[in-house]
């Protein structure tokens, strides 16, 4: 069968789609910040409970739940755009794996419940019983986070998408494709990191050593992980995807390199416990990431549809509206973190 029948007709989007691109890319890089530290941040925490719990545990499970709610938050908009541009082949995906997609939403609710009661039951939970709900938290990120991997990589492949006709219930995976895997690993070795680097700050906002020299170990050792997970991603695209970064397209080469340039940077604040420098550079290679990725998918999607091809009516008041609505929203975010910050230290 050809694949190209089964991709429904491209949405109409209001405005052309280089303006939802780049803010699903700024939006995506916000929400990948926030969730790589809540799931390394919880990862952390865990790790710690296997000894019977330390302050480092204690502290950074104070502030998992205030993490999750901004990244949960900040997970929205990107999703919204991906459907805006993309939303012929995100809709088939989560069709697909439906039973799976909609689990998600009871795992992110008992997860976040876990959260809160892990800080606010920390004593009465017992060594054992902190053990089990991180334990649980943990797994309910991994599951959403392996479901996000498989309905990304599902949608980029209209080709497997005639197995719903042997299987119309909503329980089809991409366990087939050889990306899934290090795509996922890539991610959550990520997450370590970013996990790290937020006990750094902690440590380094309160004045704790300990926290410091934790946070950077974790830092560092899992972006040297992550070296070997990115290449291992790399190569399991498919070729004419891989070649992009291989001189095929210049800006993809460009952005692999730059990459390759700001993960020596973080290995080297890492190493030398540099904060801020590790800082920097997780800063400024996230959203390098997230270009990549979208270049990625454009390949993928080449073959089915191109961001040039995408019907646009010309109206420009829905962007308008979200923009001014994203920096009000931004605005009162922050100063409601300043306010629970002051209220912190008094």
């Amino acid at each position: 069968m050809d694949p190209s029948v089964l991709v429904p007709a491209a949405i109409g989007i209001s405005v052309h789609p280089i303006w939802p691109v780049t803010l699903s890319i700024i939006t995506f890089s916000v929400h990948l910040l926030l969730m790589n530290a809540v799931f390394g941040g919880a990862a952390i925490v865990f790790i710690h409970s296997l000894s019977g719990g330390t302050e480092v545990s204690r502290n950074i499970s104070g502030k998992l739940p205030t993490l999750l709610a901004l990244a949960i938050n900040a997970g929205v908009p990107p999703l919204l755009f991906l459907q805006a541009v993309y939303g012929q082949f995100s809709y088939v995906s989560s069709i697909l794996m439906a039973v799976f997609w909609l689990a998600v939403i009871a795992v992110l609710i008992t997860g976040y419940y876990c959260i809160y009661i892990h800080k606010y039951r920390y004593e009465q939970l017992g060594a054992s019983g902190r053990k089990l709900v991180m334990f649980a938290v943990l797994a309910g990120i991994c599951y959403i986070g392996f479901m996000l991997s498989n309905k990304m990589t599902l949608m980029l492949r209209p080709e497997v998408w005639a197995e719903y006709f042997d299987d119309p219930n909503g329980f089809i995976l991409n366990l087939s494709d050889p990306v899934l895997f290090p795509r996922f690993m890539h991610f959550v070795i990520s997450a370590l990191a970013v996990g790290g680097l937020f006990v750094a700050l902690v440590g380094k906002r309160q004045g704790k050593d300990d926290f410091v020299a934790t946070g950077m170990k974790w830092f560092s050792r899992s972006t040297l992980v992550n070296v070997l997970m990115g290449f291992w991603f790399l190569v399991s695209l498919p070729r004419d995807v891989m070649l992009i970064f291989m001189g095929g397209d210049m800006l993809a080469t460009v952005l692999l390199c730059v990459g390759l340039l700001a993960t020596f940077a973080m290995l080297h604040a890492g190493f030398t416990k540099n904060i801020y420098g590790g800082v920097a550079a997780t800063l400024f290679i996230v959203p390098v990431m997230a270009v990549m990725r979208h270049l990625v998918r454009q390949k993928y999607l080449e073959p089915y549809f191109t961001l040039d091809t995408a019907p646009v009516s010309g109206q420009w008041s829905p962007l308008i509206l979200f923009v001014v609505s994203l920096i009000a929203g931004t605005f009162c975010v922050v100063y409601m973190l300043k306010l629970m910050l002051k209220a912190d230290r008094s």
